[in-house]
């Protein structure tokens, strides 16, 4: 199973949800439910999105437990 690991990312980068949502045009729910960090099933559209807004990999922001 793999989590995501965004939570590090965004202090990272000094972003807000919002900010994340005007971007990249993601829904409030998702990117709340991203930053969570509880267990969703999310497409891969969504997860490289992510990524390309944050300028990193998918494997930046997934975490294999």
């Amino acid at each position: 199973m793999y989590i995501i690991n965004l939570y590090n990312v965004k202090w990272k980068k000094k972003y807000t949800q919002d900010d994340i949502m005007k971007a990249t045009g993601l829904s409030k729910k998702t990117v709340s439910q991203l930053f969570s960090g509880k267990h969703h099933n999310y497409q891969l559209e969504t997860l490289e999105t992510i990524a390309d807004f944050f300028n990193c990999d998918l494997h930046d922001i997934l975490i294999k437990v």
